[in-house]
């Protein structure tokens, strides 16, 4: 549609309207938790709260301060999320690979090479919910019940408040059903409940003050901390293990 404007001569020209400025569709938090559920079924707000006080993400803010994120937000932390889900790297790392793109290069930055994890830590997220009885416990470890009541009792093992497992725990009897076949006794199971107990207390050692701090995240940022030192841990662990059986059987 044209407007018209008169010239010095009294006449008049077209002048062309000026267009509406292109306004990109944005969408709450609540939108992108709906759009990444189904992928990322554990992410929640606190999650993407976090990644955006580590500078990986910036979504717009209204004046009333929330959040609204474009279609290139949703897609950035899609990237991240499987990063971090299928071919772990710190979030430094992401950061960087997310900073490398921002500036066009083309350049992968990579791992160490011949250093591929045994875990990584997606594998010590929280369990999903679970409620599963000891019966149901034994039945998928493929172990008897009075199995599962010695783990119960050498504290290898935990019901919830309402008596129910996690599959965690039956990870944990089906491994100890195992080793308990191969010969392992259960004082040998409880020394490495006890050994884990150490390494966790470890762990927790450097977590908790930074769960404790004054960010609004802190929380957050103290779970991904501790993630990524269990997986070390477990990785520096193993290969402790393997490299002393190897000494002690001369092989």
């Amino acid at each position: 549609m044209s407007a018209l404007r008169h010239t010095a001569s009294g006449g008049t020209t077209a002048k062309q309207a000026p267009q509406a400025a292109k306004t990109t569709r944005t969408m709450s938090i609540g939108v992108v938790l709906e759009r990444l559920h189904a992928e990322f079924p554990d992410v929640t707000v606190s999650k993407i709260r976090f990644l955006e006080s580590e500078g990986l993400i910036t979504p717009e803010r209204t004046a009333s301060g929330y959040r609204r994120f474009t279609e290139s937000d949703v897609e950035r932390l899609r990237y991240i999320l499987v990063t971090q889900r299928d071919n772990y790297l710190p979030l430094k790392v992401i950061r960087e690979q997310l900073a490398a793109m921002d500036n066009g290069s083309v350049t992968a930055i990579l791992g160490a090479p011949g250093a591929e994890p045994l875990v990584t830590p997606e594998k010590f997220r929280a369990p999903a919910a679970t409620r599963l009885t000891d019966t149901e416990v034994a039945e998928k470890a493929g172990v008897e019940v009075p199995m599962i009541e010695q783990l119960i009792s050498a504290k290898l093992i935990k019901p919830d408040a309402s008596g129910f497992f996690t599959n965690d725990d039956v990870l944990i009897a089906s491994a100890a059903g195992a080793l308990a076949e191969m010969g392992f006794d259960m004082h040998q199971l409880r020394s490495l409940g006890n050994a884990a107990s150490r390494q966790a207390d470890l762990i927790s050692q450097v977590a908790d003050p930074v769960a404790r701090g004054k960010s609004d995240v802190a929380r957050e940022r103290a779970e991904e901390l501790a993630q990524q030192m269990c997986a070390l841990v477990v990785n520096m662990h193993a290969s402790l293990v393997k490299n002393s059986t190897r000494e002690q059987l001369g092989y």
